[in-house]
Parts: C-alpha cells; structure tokens; sequence
C-alpha cells in the first residue's frame, strides 16, 4: 500500500548573504519524491534595516504611488527576492527542483476594486497554496539542499528569517 508523507526542513537565515547546506533524510520504504512546497517567516529585524530599498516590509501590502514619473512604470512593483533553493538527489535526477523564494506577490491588489476597507493580504486575494510537483525516485535516503539569502544582501543588513521546506513523498507500507 502507498502513502504520501510530508518532510519539513527548516533553515535559519542569521546573517546577510549567508548560504546554508542541509540534508533531507528520507525514509528508506520512500519510492518517489512527489512535490515540493515552501514557505517562511521573519524572525527579528530593525526598522532602519529595511527602509533602505523602495519595498520596505517584504511582508506588506503594496502601496501604488504617483507623482512626477510616468504613471506606467509606477503600476507594477518588482516582487521582493528572499532567497535561492535548490533540491539535488545523488541519483539519476541531481538538480531536481530550483527556485527563486520571493516575499508575497507585490502586484496583488492592482485593479482589485473590492478593497473597501478589506485590506488585500496572500491569504484573502491569493492562489491555493499546493507544492510544485516533481516524480523524482527516491532510491537515495538523502536529498542535498542549498539556500542563498538575498534580502539580506539586498537590505544591507542581517535579517533573522526562516525558511521551511516541505518534501511530499510517497512511501509503502
């Protein structure tokens, strides 16, 4: 009989441009690497620390400015990069899942004009959140991780912020 599972792996961001090596150890009844998903959270940061980039709270709502610059270019934001995560399998896959981890979504609320006192937030204007699905065998017990911090870099200071890693596999019982 197959059951999927879940793996969680958190990775502690402490400094700027720091790059953190893990492992994910797998179960050995595991068959398949199904999907992955991931998310994160801010531990602790200064205020002075993040007014230096024009997104000042990676986990704000966006804000649609005007004045003397061309209406066009103020419309849409550029989302916030977090980080960089990779997924290696020591088998036949090797880099098997690779993504850039962005804050929220900064252009969620454009043209929504239901905001009527209801602030537009990821979790009231966005998408399910499901994993990125991957059909990776799973004949390694360890998968090789690696995350890169940009907000660190990019906000020139140290922001404490973890990022979790989900791993859905499919295991027999």
């Amino acid at each position: 009989m197959m059951k999927e599972q879940v793996i969680i792996t958190k990775i502690s961001i402490k400094r700027k441009g720091e790059r953190k090596h893990f492992q994910i150890k797998l179960p050995k009844n595991s068959k398949f690497i199904l999907g992955v998903e991931y998310g994160g959270r801010l531990i602790e940061h200064s205020d002075s620390a993040l007014i230096r980039t024009p997104v000042t709270d990676p986990f704000a709502s966006p804000v649609i400015g005007s004045g003397g610059v061309d209406a066009r270019t103020q419309l849409f934001k550029r989302n916030q990069l977090i980080g960089e995560l990779k997924l290696q399998s020591c088998e036949k896959a090797n880099w098997f899942f690779a993504v850039d981890v962005f804050a929220s979504d900064a252009n969620l609320g454009l043209a929504d004009f239901s905001q009527g006192g209801f602030p537009v937030k990821d979790y009231t204007h966005g998408n399910k959140r499901t994993e990125e699905i991957v059909k990776v065998d799973a004949e390694s017990t360890i998968i090789q991780g690696w995350y890169l911090d940009s907000l660190g870099k990019t906000q020139k200071a140290d922001i404490k912020y973890e990022v979790n890693v989900y791993v859905w596999i499919n295991v027999e019982e």
